[in-house]
């Protein structure tokens, strides 16, 4: 009998791969991998992340050169050179006179093309400051027509109450006999603007005391024949620099602040310092308001220091203490003299004849003004009955090269100043 030895069990061995095959296992895998990715990049991504850009962008647009340069619009855009000191943190912008620049612009079509470079278009001239809260600058009143500098002939000073309305001026204009020109104090003594001036700074400072445009004047006076003349009073200021105290002297120790010519308590007031930034832009966009309007002569007055006591000096420090301070005044009215000039006009220095011959009179250095006309203000009740003649032959050859006019108040009878002013050959003159 057999023996059941149970059923038998084979076992199967797996054969080994060899390495070539499973080479080309993981070849073949990452190549399914990067087609996939090259597939979903160029087919499902790029089209997606076009249609976000759409969405969240503006659209793409072409650069073209075709259209014609007649057909673009002629587009005005202001022009202003930012100065770099500031009023209190108060930025100032001055502009300069109209001229033609070249403005680049971009122009979109109906067919979104870009059209860039379009030619030189006319850009406006704002003459102004802007204020902190940068409201926009306003255009200068502009003359009826363009005003010559005064050359020659006798000049009237009008007083503060003829310029306070147009029937004022009028009134006083059609009483004018033998002048050609008429001297409107347009900035007094003190501080006070008498006209309806647009720099924004002197609005916001309380200097402004006048509706009556510069427009308005030039048009009322040049309508009567006669050529207007402006007056201005320069750091004798104590209204501007209560407001932008950095225009004022300042105490040297840098802290302390403005100084003042008196105790506060007792009404003490601050001055507008010549040596200051922010005074020089403020008197400079004055007079390129002034001469941009179309008066083309202004007489700069009150070009001196405030009596100082000697501690007042110690409180301030070297620039008032130096022996060559007086340049504070002149490099103040030069500058005055350059804005006057870029507008086609001229300034006038104004001194008083017994300082000038007193040699009081600090501003007075005719070598720092070069052919500057120079007014002589000769108050004839300073010489105890001397002549207008005599006066002026103590001031002759003590100007250099500036040219006096003769600038007479006082003294009664105006007729027969004016008879020897003329024999004396002075062809410009002026009447107080």
């Amino acid at each position: 009998m057999k023996k059941n030895k149970g059923m038998k069990i084979y076992k199967q061995r797996k054969k080994k791969r060899g390495s070539d095959s499973q080479i080309l296992s993981i070849l073949g895998t990452c190549a399914v991998v990067f087609g996939a990715g090259i597939f979903g990049y160029y087919v499902i991504a790029v089209p997606m992340a076009k249609v976000f850009r759409s969405m969240n962008s503006e659209p793409e647009v072409m650069v073209s050169d075709s259209i014609a340069e007649d057909s673009l619009p002629v587009i005005t855009e202001a022009v202003t050179t930012r100065y770099k000191s500031s009023l209190d943190g108060l930025e100032i912008e001055k502009v300069g006179d109209a001229e033609e620049k070249p403005v680049t612009t971009v122009v979109v079509t109906e067919n979104d093309m870009i059209v860039t470079s379009v030619p030189a278009v006319t850009s406006s001239v704002l003459s102004e400051t802007v204020t902190e809260a940068q409201q926009p600058v306003a255009s200068p009143s502009p003359s009826a027509a363009p005003v010559q500098a005064v050359v020659k002939g006798g000049c009237l000073y009008l007083s503060v109450s003829d310029i306070e309305s147009i029937e004022a001026l009028t009134s006083k204009l059609s009483s004018v006999k033998d002048c050609t020109s008429v001297a409107i104090p347009l900035k007094a003594t003190g501080g006070y603007v008498n006209y309806d001036s647009e720099v924004s700074s002197a609005r916001l400072s309380g200097a402004v005391s006048s509706y009556l445009s510069l427009s308005e004047i030039v048009s009322t006076v040049t309508e009567k024949g006669l050529v207007p003349v402006a007056e201005i009073s320069t750091v004798a200021d104590n209204i501007y620099p209560v407001t932008y105290k950095k225009a004022a002297y300042q105490f040297e120790d840098g802290y302390t602040g403005e100084w003042l010519d008196n105790k506060a308590e007792a009404g003490g007031k601050p001055w507008l310092s010549p040596f200051s930034p922010v005074c020089q832009e403020y008197l400079c966009a004055l007079v390129d308001e002034i001469t941009s309007a179309g008066i083309k002569s202004v007489i700069c007055t009150d070009n001196y220091f405030p009596p100082f006591r000697e501690k007042d000096l110690g409180y301030i420090g070297e620039i008032v203490k130096s022996p060559e301070r007086y340049k504070g005044l002149t490099n103040l009215v030069n500058m005055l003299s350059q804005s006057a000039s870029a507008n086609g006009g001229k300034v006038m220095l104004e001194v008083s004849a017994s300082d000038i011959i007193n040699s009081s009179a600090e501003v007075f250095h005719p070598e720092e003004f070069g052919t500057m006309s120079l007014v002589v203000n000769i108050n004839m009740d300073e010489f105890g009955g001397e002549s207008v003649h005599s006066v002026l032959d103590k001031i002759n050859g003590k100007t250099g090269s500036m040219k006096i006019v003769p600038c007479v108040s006082g003294g009664g009878d105006s007729a027969s100043v004016i008879s020897t002013l003329k024999s004396m050959g002075y062809d410009l003159y002026m009447i107080r």
